[in-house]
């Protein structure tokens, strides 16, 4: 019995008909009737009840389906871990540069050294299109604020930081040595997009809120790029994290200012799916933020 012959056989039962099957197979309709004999000469079983114009599945055969899939689905598993073994054990991760930009890469260049047979591709997407891959399979962990359903993703904190307020050197706010609420009163706020950042709108808002501020939001921006390009030509003013290359980076062209009181600090973690315990691989990387973070 080959694994050829139960995927010709499982096409058979799916397909309904010997003719469907061998036009989905690509084989002449004689050839795959000798593949599904040969499996029942193998099996010493008779799996279709042949009529004049149609067949029916045996009990042998409805027993087959069952035990073929699973065989099929476990050689298929079987193949990709050892492709994967053979090319790598693979680390998709999924961050926030504004938020881990700064230690990331210390972290994965130091565990590159320890695990060399481990390939670490990164990704830098919202926290909202993160979760979505996280929880379909698509990456192995995020690097992000903690977001989303809390029985779906399992976190681990890495590190807290606070924010700064960035402006153009033409804003009015400028010269400040700090910035205080009253100050933002009337403000035209550059922030990140509300939907694919729902825990940074609700951060900015609720700070806002706190302390009774009127402001006017006069952008929303899906990534560093197009924020710092807003703040550059003075469009109005970000609050982003202090960790933000926006704020980090020595560029005259942006002027970053501490924020007194400062919102509720941000909370940077790692999160795997919840639904299973995460790979060796992915634990000890973790372990390596959590030294740089």
């Amino acid at each position: 019995m080959e694994l050829k012959q139960l995927k010709h056989f499982l096409a058979v039962a799916d397909e309904g008909g010997i003719s469907a099957a061998a036009r989905r197979l690509g084989l002449t309709q004689p050839a795959l009737s000798r593949q599904i004999k040969a499996l029942e000469d193998d099996l010493g079983v008779t799996l279709l009840d042949r009529g004049a114009r149609s067949f029916a599945l045996t009990p042998a055969a409805e027993t087959l389906v069952t035990d073929a899939r699973k065989l099929l689905e476990f050689s298929d598993a079987m193949a990709a871990r050892v492709r994967s073994a053979a090319a790598g054990l693979p680390l998709r991760i999924g961050y926030s540069p504004s938020l881990a930009g700064d230690f990331l890469p210390l972290a994965i260049e130091r565990f590159s050294q320890l695990h060399p047979n481990v390939r670490v591709s990164l990704h830098d997407t919202s926290s909202l299109e993160m979760q979505r891959a996280l929880l379909a399979g698509k990456l192995d962990l995020m690097v992000t604020v903690p977001c989303g359903a809390a029985d779906a993703v399992s976190w681990t904190t890495l590190r807290e930081c606070g924010w700064r307020l960035a402006v153009s050197p033409r804003h009015r706010l400028a010269a400040a040595r700090s910035v205080a609420p009253a100050d933002l009163h009337d403000e035209r706020l550059l922030l990140y997009d509300r939907e694919q950042y729902p825990d940074y709108w609700s951060r900015v808002t609720g700070y806002f809120k706190q302390h009774g501020i009127q402001a006017k939001v006069a952008g929303e921006f899906d990534g560093i790029a197009s924020l710092a390009a807003a703040v550059e030509a003075n469009l109005g003013s970000a609050i982003v994290a202090e960790t933000s290359r926006l704020v980090r980076d020595e560029d005259p062209r942006i002027v970053s200012l501490p924020m007194n009181p400062q919102p509720e600090p941000i909370t940077v973690a790692a999160g795997v799916p919840a639904r299973h315990a995460p790979p060796n691989h992915v634990l000890a990387f973790i372990e390596e933020m959590k030294l740089h973070g």
